[in-house]
């Protein structure tokens, strides 16, 4: 892997920890680990760091051997609320954080950020915000902005971001981070509630605390996603948003609005950001994956296991960027019967009107005991662990990530999330079962994990093609090797050293092929793997097509740090072409590209 490739996937633009507000639904972003470099997560250093014009700590270390992450707060004011009344949200929520007891580490607020000219405590505004998000001149303070008037984050709805600063100079931990925060979202006339808003400072603070990445669980079923599992019988939006809403994840990269003639709606709760406001398990899980106490290992259990789809010739080729959900059905099974209430009485408000959590019933628990994974994060290409987990019997499933979370909403490590021929797969120990419905449930022990629960992605036609070898000029579109009828299966090789005429997203194509879909909707799936797995080297995929205009557009791409690249895209009628760049050194490679099973 070369070192620019690290310092591009690492350094993920301020947009990676947006939280955005739109008509219907409010863009956000945060479960497992944010950053990764070599498939290692990312931490806060664990060691003092100090330093800067202040002479200023972000990272100090307790009695107890824990990280504290020490941060500085905005002397101005938030939109409507007062200085006093922000910088109370912030230490409120920063304690839900330094209160998990699974979790080793702490925050701890370390008094006014300090202008690094005068020493003196500073109201930063967007005429100054510079000073403190210079990663050239860092000042060492993790400052929290109160953003009072939106000019920092600008008009286009954006309610928060996260963005880190500085790193150790291997990129092995992160040094110092950021939050900002748009008050003007809470200024009348208001997009949400103060109430609501401190939802926001949950999510925001949560991409600082791990740095945690988005998660998807409850969120795209709440929200009646086109792509989301809908439980059976849940035929509107209503039904969905009163049952699941409460069960939120605080990282779901949307804040939704409940729809009219919702009773959460009626009852004064009319959007999720009441709920993300409280910490859920998988959040609390995801930071006690990468700073874990003692205690955590032993009370809970781990399922691990690996997400493929089967190649021509029966080979298992592994997917990345796959979410995996574990729910608890032990208690009750899942989904919840049709007209089952998350709070069977009205909950109760804290003096910030945030609602108790749903109170524990069988009926709900495998809303409320559940945790996920993505496949290809920090265990391998293809494969997943979910930690954290109560002792129990769990169903376990992939599921279709919602389509925007792409960008800075994106979930996991892929640009653009995979279009899975079949919407939801379960773990059932004979995979030749046909019937998605089939499922074996998982025991978890404490202090054990339950291994090998691999599921497979069915929905492809991946008989076995004839195998081609790739042509000896494909650089051009004109000549781009026509794969004839899919599913076809190209093997080639692409180096730096080769020649191209075209760029993508400022990397030359070495390769290009072309195929044709004709029906109205075809999901394809496209993966690029290297003939030795082991191979150094790194190859990026991209799928184009060419205007009218006769201009190329980049449709989607896939460009890890790594020789595997995947994608799965639902294509109308037209001609495409899959172009391959040689990012760094030359690679043996294998093309597949496979449509569902019509």
């Amino acid at each position: 892997m070369s070192s620019p490739r690290v310092n591009r996937n690492v350094m993920r633009t301020l947009a990676t920890a947006a939280l955005m507000v739109a008509a219907v639904s409010w863009y956000a972003e945060a479960g497992g680990p944010l950053f990764l470099i070599n498939n290692t997560p990312i931490l806060w250093a664990n060691r003092v760091v100090t330093g800067g014009p202040l002479n200023s700590s972000t990272v100090t270390i307790d009695a107890q051997g824990r990280r504290n992450v020490i941060y500085h707060v905005d002397s101005g004011t938030l939109g409507p609320l007062s200085n006093t009344q922000a910088v109370a949200f912030t230490d409120r929520i920063f304690g839900e954080f330094s209160n998990i007891p699974t979790s080793a580490i702490r925050f701890v607020n370390g008094g006014a950020i300090r202008d690094p000219d005068t020493g003196l405590p500073v109201d930063v505004n967007a005429t100054n915000i510079g000073k403190f998000l210079d990663d050239a001149k860092p000042t060492f303070q993790n400052p929290i902005i109160f953003d009072s008037d939106g000019a920092i984050t600008g008009n286009g709805g954006v309610l928060g971001f996260f963005g880190p600063l500085t790193f150790e100079p291997d990129f092995s931990a992160l040094t110092e981070g950021f939050v900002v925060l748009n008050g003007a979202t809470i200024t009348p006339p208001a997009l949400i509630s103060t109430t609501s808003f401190l939802g926001v400072f949950q999510h925001e603070f949560a991409h600082l605390a791990g740095p945690l990445d988005h998660e998807q669980i409850n969120g795209s079923i709440a929200l009646f996603r086109p792509e989301a599992a809908i439980p059976a019988g849940f035929t509107t939006r209503v039904q969905t948003n009163d049952l699941f809403a409460p069960f939120v994840e605080t990282t779901y990269p949307f804040l939704f609005g409940a729809p009219a003639g919702s009773v959460l709606r009626a009852s004064g709760f009319p959007d999720s950001g009441y709920f993300i406001a409280t910490l859920d398990m998988d959040t609390k899980n995801a930071l006690s994956n990468l700073y874990p106490t003692n205690a955590y290992r032993a009370t809970t259990g781990s399922i691990e296991g690996s997400v493929f789809f089967r190649a021509s010739g029966g080979g298992k080729v592994p997917v990345s960027g796959i979410n995996v959900v574990a729910r608890r059905i032990d208690r009750a099974p899942y989904p919840p019967p049709l007209g089952t209430q998350a709070f069977p009485t009205p909950p109760t408000l804290d003096a910030d009107g945030v609602p108790s959590p749903p109170p524990a019933q069988a009926a709900t628990d495998s809303l409320a005991t559940v945790s996920s994974a993505v496949t290809g994060l920090d265990f391998g290409n293809g494969r997943y662990r979910i930690q954290g987990l109560p002792p129990g019997e769990y169903e376990v499933m992939l599921q279709q990530i919602l389509g925007p979370a792409t960008g800075g909403s994106r979930i996991g490590p892929l640009q653009f999330q995979l279009t899975l021929p079949v919407i939801e797969e379960y773990f059932r120990e004979e995979l030749t079962s046909n019937i998605v419905s089939d499922f074996t449930p998982v025991r978890v022990r404490a202090g054990r994990v339950a291994q090998n629960v691999d599921l497979e992605i069915n929905g492809l036609d991946n008989e076995d093609p004839p195998h081609v070898k790739e042509g000896p000029d494909h650089t051009t579109i004109a000549t781009a090797q026509d794969l004839g009828t899919l599913p076809a299966r190209v093997s080639g090789t692409a180096s730096t050293g080769d020649p191209f005429t075209i760029k993508a997203l400022g990397e030359g194509i070495q390769d290009l092929y072309t195929f044709a879909t004709t029906g109205p909707r075809t999901v394809v799936w496209i993966s690029l793997e290297p003939h030795n797995a082991n191979a150094p080297g790194d190859l990026d995929l991209f799928l184009i097509r060419r205007l009218a205009t006769g201009a190329l557009q980049v449709v989607q791409f896939s460009a890890k740090d790594t020789t595997h690249e995947l994608l799965g895209v639902a294509l109308g009628p037209g001609t495409w072409y899959v172009g391959i760049a040689a990012f760094d050194g030359s690679v043996q490679y294998e093309l597949r590209v496979m449509p569902n099973v019509q």
